[in-house]
């Protein structure tokens, strides 16, 4: 405000001066041009402080501040120019925000308005499940003030705010005083049927989507901010709705429903392509587009919907109240425009709107089920006709032609009713077999036909054979030119490894975890290399790609992996063989099929036997079994018979060339080895007989059993123990997060790949085998800031160049030291500690430390150089404060390295007071921090005489 006055008085005297020229005019303009520079020197030195500590605190992590850096097209809301509806181009503010308006306004108008009959009478025809009477009961209960709060708990911070401007942190800040309040206007809501006032307003803003003409309006995604306070309401709604919404939901729909995932809609197709060219019928694939899916939805009909599923009154009456008259304004260029009704369309941004959208489009989903005339794609116990991941459907169709007319008239059909609608322009048909489709015989009105569709970012060929060539290949172009552009950013090695976990590794895994075939070697070792080149500046690396990938405690940095993450992708599909969701994946059927008399849960504890049976026909079997042989193989675990090993229908056990199997030993409970065992010992026969309550009669079955059993692997429990990785894949099945969980277990070697053996010698130690995990952990305890880890982490390997280094390269006569006159070889202990100016100030620093601290601080390259602090043992909140102090003194030395006669103490006291002013500043940023950054900064803040 003060800046704004300053200005228009500046203006006003400068007029004033040219208008009547005085020295008191003169005299007045310049003091107040000084006080206007003064007030400008103060908000830049802030914003560049500001600027300080946000490096600091974030430079070369993984999060907003490194992601802007790598962005490549900044994401600009300012639109320059838009095309109306007579494709005239316009680009003025108001006329753009004008087309705007018009174009959301006319999206969500309806010009349908179905009658309510001929919903009924389309339903009516379906079986759709219901809701229980305890579900209903439940989800018709009133909102509990506790459901509301944990709604707002839930809810991310830094969200931009709907059209009242209060983000989410406003309520949770002022929750206790503002929950009453709240709960009174959420009960007169309920009562009222209807959100008053603006609360039921959104702000629509607008991205450009990439690859689009910005001319266009359908180019851009709208975005719209919603007020928290009805997130709130709808939140804890979602919350009711999806602990149902299972039950009625058919699992052929996988979006956005809790313990569905899209893998499973693609694994579901890569199977049901490979059983259709098995089977030789004629099939197709349609792939369905639907224009604007989520804002074509009719209210009334999903309404009616809701009532079919069997939801109760209350529960409709609260979808009818968020959905009655919500107005919408859009906001282009800095200019919003006047509101506008909605009258159909799920509303972005709210979190009920994928499982309405789920709920309303079921009912079209159970009607090509339950078509007879559409026939899906056979096996030799289901059908498969629909695959949905929200508006994304698949089609798998045999006898193309009546098929694909019947699709055609039940669309349509349920389109009049729905708003519902299907762009057949950009709805594609793949044929899965020779002579399946002919296109020439199609109506213009069908679909195209295709060599290739998309499916959820995936490009999909019938044959599965392609599909490096169409996805991983091009991926692997792009991750090399993103690498390429982001090379000479300002960003250090953690920061390089921490761009590529951010950017490059989620587009990988996607690959991984959809397509379950492995790419060729040269690809992984293209992939390394040109990640290798980024991470080192296209320079040759000081440390292995191989050491950078290990974890942070054996002398790492965690960089990705991609080998062990492809492995780890694949081996998650073996854990569902291991334990199949609660409801039946019906790619788990197809796969079992293929199996035969052998269960999917017991194919990872049976040998390479399996090459020879039909269920390595399947590709997708055949590449999730030969990925956990390779994950057992680098956890040196043995791929060999185990008491986790079924006995029926095993290869490995086969009495005349037939594998084992007696049904009423099944039937009685004996299906592995481990059920042969009992105390550690091989059950004798009437021990057997009287476990499983077998006829006592079948002792020759017993001998045959354990006799063809012997023949391959002793009968003995210490040959028989499973190997590890498997014993941690059954623990580990049921629980959350499981690939971060197995990717761990494949990259934990239990080594250290420090160069150990050359710091022990030179300090003449022999630590426990846990020593040096701790000093790889005390680098990243030390602080948060990366930059000073780095420096700590290039000691530990020995990374920086010195004079004898570059001797052994060439690059230098002679390995004698020039900056001491000891006459002796720059080794790297010499270098970092032993040179006499290097010595000498090291003691400065030392002494310097053990005045600030009150005791002695030993002058040792064992502390001072790897953070050895055992002998030392200082209290617990000082053990970071002393190793951060040493790690400044060590880039004390490193930027003095071509001239270490120029080190004075001088300089490491104005970086640590520098560190010290960061780290300060961070904690009041976090609060609660504070208290631990005055428990190890204390004594320095003191002695230095620091008051920031």
């Amino acid at each position: 405000m003060a800046e704004k006055t300053l200005e228009e008085k500046i203006k006003k005297l400068t007029e004033e001066y040219a208008a009547n020229p005085s020295e008191l005019l003169w005299e007045k303009l310049q003091n107040t041009k000084l006080n206007l520079n003064i007030i400008l020197s103060k908000k830049t030195d802030f914003i560049l402080q500001q600027l300080r500590y946000k490096n600091f605190d974030y430079n070369n992590k993984s999060g907003k501040y490194l992601a802007n850096q790598l962005k490549h097209n900044k994401e600009n809301s300012f639109i320059a120019a838009i095309s109306d509806n007579a494709g005239q181009t316009l680009n003025l503010p108001q006329d753009i925000n004008n087309i705007f308006h018009d174009y959301y306004q006319n999206l969500y108008s309806s010009n349908l308005n179905p009658d309510p009959e001929d919903i009924k009478t389309f339903l009516n025809k379906l079986n759709l499940p219901q809701l229980t009477i305890d579900q209903k009961t439940t989800l018709d209960s009133p909102l509990t003030l506790q459901e509301l709060q944990n709604a707002l708990d839930s809810m991310s911070t830094g969200k931009a705010p709907g059209p009242d401007g209060f983000p989410a942190e406003f309520l949770k800040h002022f929750w206790s005083m503002l929950a009453p309040l709240f709960f009174r206007v959420v009960t007169e809501i309920k009562n009222k049927g209807h959100v008053g006032g603006h609360m039921n307003t959104a702000n629509i803003k607008l991205l450009l989507k990439p690859d689009k003409n910005p001319i266009l309006p359908s180019s851009y995604r709208p975005i719209s901010l919603i007020n928290t306070d009805l997130k709130i309401i709808s939140k804890a709604l979602t919350s009711r709705l999806e602990k149902v919404v299972q039950s009625i939901i058919h699992q052929d729909q996988t979006g956005f429903i809790k313990n569905r995932h899209s893998t499973d809609n693609v694994r579901r197709l890569f199977n049901v392509i490979n059983m259709a060219q098995n089977s030789k019928k004629k099939t197709i694939i349609l792939s369905l587009d639907a224009e604007k899916a989520f804002d074509r939805v009719n209210w009334s009909f999903l309404l009616t919907v809701l009532g079919k599923f069997g939801f109760g009154e209350s529960f409709i009456q609260w979808i009818s109240t968020l959905y009655n008259k919500p107005k919408a304004s859009v906001t282009t260029n800095k200019i919003t425009s006047q509101s506008f009704t909605l009258q159909r369309g799920t509303r972005q941004g709210c979190p009920l709107s994928p499982l309405l959208f789920a709920i309303f489009v079921e009912p079209l989903a159970a009607a090509v089920r339950q078509n007879s005339v559409i026939k899906g794609i056979h096996s030799s116990i289901s059908e498969h006709k629909i695959n949905l991941y929200a508006d994304d459907i698949l089609l798998y169709l045999e006898e193309p032609q009546s098929s694909l007319e019947e699709v055609f008239n039940l669309i349509n059909s349920f389109s009049k009713l729905s708003d519902y609608s299907i762009n057949w322009t950009k709805s594609s048909i793949l044929p899965l077999t020779k002579n399946s489709w002919n296109p020439a015989h199609q109506n213009p009105q069908h679909p195209s036909t295709t060599n290739t569709i998309k499916y959820l970012g995936l490009n999909i060929s019938p044959n599965l054979n392609e599909l490096i060539k169409l996805n991983h290949d091009p991926m692997l172009d792009k991750v090399t030119e993103d690498l390429r552009r982001w090379n000479n950013l300002p960003i250090s090695l953690l920061g390089r490894i921490a761009s590529v976990k951010m950017k490059i590794l989620p587009k990988i895994n996607y690959l991984f975890s959809m397509i379950p075939l492995k790419p060729p070697k040269q690809w992984f070792q293209r992939l390394d290399s040109t990640t290798t080149k980024f991470y080192t500046r296209n320079k040759k690396p000081k440390i292995s790609l191989s050491t950078l990938q290990k974890n942070k405690d054996e002398g790492g940095l965690e960089a990705p992996n991609f080998m062990h993450y492809y492995l780890a992708n694949q081996i998650l599909y073996l854990t569902e063989w291991l334990n199949p969701k609660e409801y039946y994946n019906t790619w788990l059927e197809i796969e079992q099929l293929d199996c035969k008399h052998i269960k999917l849960s017991d194919l990872p504890f049976i040998t390479a036997t399996l090459k020879h049976h039909n269920c390595f026909k399947n590709p997708l079997i055949a590449s999730t079994l030969t990925a956990w042989w390779k994950a057992l193989d680098i956890t040196n675990g043995q791929l060999k018979t185990s008491i986790l090993s079924p006995i029926w229908h095993n290869p490995d056990f086969k009495n005349k060339k037939t594998p084992l199997y007696l049904k009423t030993w099944e039937e009685s409970g004996i299906t592995h080895l481990q059920d042969l065992f009992e105390n550690d010992k091989i059950r004798s026969y009437n021990n057997l007989t009287q476990a499983f309550d077998i006829n006592k009669s079948n002792f020759l079955q017993y001998l045959q059993v354990t006799e063809t059993i012997k023949k391959t692997t002793p009968l003995d429990l210490t040959t028989l123990q499973p190997p590890e990785l498997a014993i941690y894949m059954k623990k580990i099945s049921t629980k959350s997060k499981k690939l971060s969980k197995i990717y761990r277990a494949l990259s934990n070697t239990n080594c250290n790949y420090l160069p150990i053996a050359k710091w022990e010698a030179e300090l003449s130690i022999t630590p426990s085998t846990d020593f040096w995990a701790e000093i790889c952990c005390n680098t990243f305890k030390m602080t948060k800031n990366t930059n000073l880890q780095l420096i700590q982490y290039k000691v530990l390997h020995r990374s920086h160049i010195t004079q004898q280094k570059m001797h052994k390269m060439g690059f230098s006569a002679t390995d004698i030291c020039s900056q001491c006159t000891q006459n002796t070889a720059d080794s790297y202990l010499h270098a970092l500690w032993l040179c006499s100016p290097v010595q000498h100030f090291w003691i400065l620093i030392t002494e310097k430390l053990s005045s600030i601290l009150d005791y002695r601080i030993p002058l040792s390259p064992n502390l001072c150089l790897i953070g050895d602090l055992t002998m030392l043992q200082p209290p617990a909140n000082q053990s970071q404060s002393i190793l951060a102090a040493l790690a400044i003194a060590k880039k004390t030395i490193l930027l003095n390295w071509k001239d270490k006669k120029s080190l004075n103490i001088n300089q490491w006291q104005n970086l640590l007071t520098e560190f010290i002013s960061m780290e300060k500043m961070s904690a009041l940023r976090k609060q609660k921090k504070i208290t631990c950054f005055e428990e190890r900064w204390t004594p320095f803040l003191i002695a230095l005489n620091l008051n920031f």
